[in-house]
């Protein structure tokens, strides 16, 4: 399998894990945090939407909006309890899914040179393909944070 088919893999699988967690999560149930205030489903779908940005800006495509959405879904960001303060969660899974299909129709486009390309990624330098591997695991990561805060809200286990 070469480089391109593996992230291809990992997008297709994310981005079918994403719309299992998402696709029926309600307002409401998106700004739950649970009782140590852990991330909401609202700001993790937002923040997985800002990281496929980031997968975009290392192919070389910036339209803006990753700076645009950093205040609201960056690492660090101060998350509110205010649903006012973010798009909606209809809003943000559209973004989500756009976002995923954008990325995966690039790599799709990416030649092995565009994947090998050196690129400096938080201070560190590696091949594209590498940090594109980061991003995917770093959305795996989060969608277990989902799962927990769907079990919190009395939720079936999504995956059986």
């Amino acid at each position: 399998m070469s480089r391109k088919d593996h992230l291809l893999y990992m997008l297709k699988f994310n981005q079918q894990v994403m719309k299992k967690l998402l696709d029926d999560i309600t307002e409401e149930e998106s700004m739950v945090r649970g009782e140590h205030g852990q991330n909401h489903i609202r700001w993790l779908a937002g923040h997985i939407f800002r990281s496929d940005l980031h997968g975009l800006i290392i192919l070389g495509i910036d339209d803006g909006s990753y700076e645009k959405y950093g205040k609201l879904f960056g690492m660090g960001s101060v998350i509110s309890d205010d649903p006012k303060a973010y798009p909606s969660m209809a809003e943000v899974r559209k973004m989500l899914y756009k976002s995923h299909d954008r990325l995966f129709e690039t790599i799709s486009k990416s030649s092995d040179a565009d994947l090998e390309k050196q690129i400096t990624d938080g201070g560190n330098k590696r091949p594209a393909w590498q940090a594109l591997t980061f991003l995917a695991m770093h959305e795996f990561y989060h969608a277990g944070q989902i799962v927990y805060i769907r079990k919190l809200l009395g939720r079936d286990r999504p995956f059986a």
